[in-house]
Order: C-alpha cells, then structure tokens, then sequence
C-alpha cells in the first residue's frame, strides 16, 4: 500500500502504468475533484483520491432514492406494475414526464425515468410517495454518513438557504459495489438496479470514449461548475467500480 499526497493505492503489475497516468493528471489539474477506483473482481481498491470530500450531490442523490423505492416494493407497500396518478403541480423542468400528456405512470417507470435520462418530475414524486425521511433513514442504515436528501428537485428556495443534496464518493462507490454484490436488497431487486443502471442514456462523461458495446451501469450528475459520474464497467475479464466527482469547474465541458 502506498500513500503519495492523499491519493491511496494498491499497486497491480498490469496497472501501474495507467495509475500513474491518472496521478500525474490529477497532479497537474486545477480542478477539485475526486477519484476512485476499484478491481471490483479481485475486490481490489486500485486508487482512491479525495473519497471522503463532500459534494453537492446532483442527480447521484437518484441511485440511493431507487434503492429506497425497491426496499419499499420488497416490504410490500407499493408494487411495480402499480399506476402513480402525476399532477399538474407535480410537474417541473427538464422532464419528459412534465413534455407528455400521460398523467399515469407504472412505478418502476418512474423509476427508470429517474435514472436513464434523470427526470426530475418523476424524482420529486417518488420522493413524495417514498418520504424523504425514509429514504434518509435508508442511508442511515447503509452507514452512508455523507449522504443526505434535504431537498426536492429544482427547489431553489431551499438551495439558497443552504439546504443541498450531499454525498461523498465513498458513499457512492459503497453504494454501487453493494448493488453489484446484490447485498444491499434482494438479488432480483439488484438485478432491477443493474439493468436500470445499465440503460443510462447520458455516457458523455466517462464513457464519452468507450465503445456502446461495454456495457456501463452508472448515474452521472451535474450542475453548474460540478460534473459527476460513477458506476460499474463490465469488461470481458474484469469488473470496474470507477468514479470521478469535480466541483468549482471553471466550465461544464
């Protein structure tokens, strides 16, 4: 084990080359962000990087949000295939669900919409239905202590008062590996998860240079001058957990 300036490492034969790539670019950045990677099939961390810093969570806040929501399906108090009445006051920007005329959606559609293309109406409903207690309590429970949901989606009255969504990308990456594992509900609920996961549309980040044939299960998040992604890479040999958080970004680009 080797610690040079924060960044920890497990060295690898095959990959030391590529880890002091990462820490020299890291090195010679002028961003704030933090970096983390592991050998999820040798369960191996390869390096971690600034994994305790907190972060305005952004979309990331979704993943432990659909968590809460098949907890709740395998307690019983909702089904997937059960139809969730959306209001006129439920609706709000940059949603698909607010530009349709379908005022009823399956939950696990809500669900799905929450991930693959970040819906917020479909987020601050199932953020209604499930309570945001419980899905604090969730966090809680998963000893997810960076992590918190203070507000809705798109509430700029609650942000100007300081009231953000935060995570951390240790919290993340815990919550991805378990997910993975299938240890943080039922196999079939992390199936759901992985295949959710798996659909994301938005591979303009980490991504942005893989092929569509690898398949990536990740959530990335952004706002402005905070870019974030993390998930799993499924390579034919070998399993990646990977994520990089940035904050104060001078662009979105």
């Amino acid at each position: 084990m080797i610690r040079q300036e924060g960044i920890l490492i497990i060295p690898l034969f095959e990959g030391e080359i590529m880890i002091d790539i990462l820490i020299n670019e890291i090195e010679n950045s002028q961003l704030d962000l933090s970096l983390v990677i592991k050998d999820l099939t040798q369960n191996k961390w390869l390096l971690k990087y600034n994994e305790r810093e907190i972060y305005p969570s952004a979309s990331l806040i979704k993943v432990p949000i659909m968590v809460e929501a098949l907890y709740q399906v395998e307690k019983g108090y909702y089904s997937l295939d059960e139809k969730i009445k959306i209001s006129p006051e439920d609706r709000i920007k940059y949603s698909i669900v607010s530009d349709l005329t379908i005022d009823e959606y399956p939950f696990i559609d809500l669900i799905s919409l929450m991930i693959i293309v970040s819906d917020n109406t479909a987020t601050n409903v199932l953020i209604d239905l499930l309570g945001l207690n419980n899905i604090n309590e969730r966090l809680r429970d998963l000893n997810c202590k960076d992590t918190i949901l203070q507000r809705k989606m798109l509430d700029f009255e609650k942000a100007k008062k300081g009231m953000d969504n935060l995570t951390s990308p240790m919290d993340m990456a815990w919550i991805f590996e378990a997910i993975y594992k299938k240890s943080i509900l039922k196999p079939k609920s992390c199936e759901l998860m992985i295949d959710i996961l798996t659909k994301q549309k938005y591979r303009d980040k980490l991504g942005r240079y893989l092929s569509e044939d690898i398949p990536i299960a990740h959530k990335t998040g952004s706002l402005t001058a905070i870019n974030h992604d993390i998930g799993i890479f499924f390579l034919d040999k070998v399993h990646y957990l990977i994520g990089i958080f940035t904050k104060n970004d001078k662009d979105n680009i």
